[in-house]
């Protein structure tokens, strides 16, 4: 008698939401280096499908048919992941379709912010995370087993700090790109370290093997003090 396995069903997918074709940023490149820079206050308007999407293709968008990014990443390992918080929940930026995939709902914007409260009901914060599992290829797997095979510990300590390094930049880049688009798209910006990463970390359910780096805050400029995301 023959048995026949069942299947086990697929698991659920995260409802996925695509963005708008991103908005085309037509200012001078010179222009833009001159308009960007760093602002603490923030309108409470929310920022349009357009706008985030051209913010978010800037820092981690595709821009060749082989998958390559916008941005550099060390050995092409893509590991920083961008985590999208607004008043609607928390979102997961995927690149392949110029989408957001949920993670959780209600705003959660608080949780992100200490002491900062021109800051903490901005419309978007983009949070920015080393996925340290993809942090890894063929290069790197035969290096560390070099390592290994001559038995020399300080090499393995400055190849761990040299990997450490490398994801910072890669998050580094991405920061500048943002900065860049929103000086395009005349919004203000600002990259910042104040929070709690274990109030951030658990905000957006991480992993062990991610790594939180830091938090990116978006949006209009308010047009006079009524309009200031209090």
């Amino acid at each position: 008698m023959v048995s026949l396995k069942r299947k086990k069903p697929a698991a659920p997918q995260p409802p996925m939401r695509r963005l708008a074709a991103p908005r085309v940023m037509t200012m001078p490149l010179t222009e833009v280096f001159e308009k960007r820079r760093t602002s603490r206050d923030f309108s409470d308007e929310t920022v349009s499908d357009e706008d985030l999407a051209a913010v978010l293709w800037a820092a981690d968008g595709i821009n060749r048919k082989d998958g390559r990014r916008t941005t550099p990443s060390a050995m092409n390992w893509q590991e920083i992941d961008l985590y999208v918080v607004k008043a609607n929940g928390v979102w997961l930026w995927d690149a392949k379709n110029s989408a957001l995939v949920f993670v959780k709902d209600h705003d959660r914007r608080k949780d992100l912010c200490l002491w900062q409260p021109l800051v903490k009901n901005a419309p978007v914060h983009i949070v920015y995370v080393a996925s340290n599992d993809r942090a890894t290829n063929f290069v790197t797997e035969m290096a560390k087993n070099v390592i290994r095979y001559v038995d020399k510990p300080e090499l393995s300590e400055k190849a761990d700090v040299a990997l450490e390094r490398a994801r910072i930049l890669d998050v580094g880049v991405k920061v500048q790109a943002v900065y860049m688009a929103c000086a395009a798209l005349t919004l203000n910006c600002l990259v910042r370290m104040t929070f709690d990463p274990d109030k951030v970390s658990e905000t957006l359910g991480l992993a062990k093997h991610q790594t939180l780096v830091c938090i990116q805050t978006i949006g209009y400029k308010p047009k006079s003090l009524l309009d200031l995301a209090l």
